[in-house]
């Protein structure tokens, strides 16, 4: 008897509350990762500009 392999008919991204879901994980990566990047950039000029 010979095994069939499955195959993969459908891969989608996005928001299932019934499943797990990629599409909502990474968004959320890469806007914290954006805004956490932004925050580090300004920070670190104010701090430059701060007088002494």
């Amino acid at each position: 008897m010979r095994l069939r392999r499955g195959r993969v008919l459908q891969a989608t991204f996005g928001c299932n509350p019934n499943s797990s879901s990629l599409g909502v994980d990474v968004t959320f990566l890469l806007f914290g990762a954006t805004f956490a990047s932004a925050l580090a950039i300004v920070l670190g000029a104010l701090l430059r500009k701060a007088p002494r």
